[in-house]
């Protein structure tokens, strides 16, 4: 009796686990919408710049020029962010 006990209990939990994952995991596909300043303020990278044009690599070096500008505005929002707090709290770093 104990084992039948356990044995569906052990199914609820299995079940409930599987919910939260499959939960976590719709949720973690689910589009992001980008900021309009993010979208706005992003200046891609000419195709000069791309060292990999005209090879089989080139959308690869594509990406990369994408991945750079990206953190070129992570940084710069950074900045920005750094120089707010510096100039709420009267510090200098």
């Amino acid at each position: 009796m104990q084992a039948a006990a356990r044995s569906a209990k052990l199914r609820r939990m299995l079940r409930i686990l599987a919910i939260v994952l499959s939960a976590a995991t719709l949720a973690a596909c689910s589009s992001h919408g980008v900021p309009d300043t993010a979208a706005s303020s992003a200046i891609p990278a000419s195709a000069a710049t791309n060292v990999l044009a005209g090879t089989p690599m080139a959308a690869y070096g594509h990406d990369l020029n994408k991945a750079k500008n990206v953190q070129n505005m992570v940084d710069d929002q950074a900045k920005k962010q750094a120089a707010t707090i510096d100039a709420a709290t009267g510090s200098s770093s």
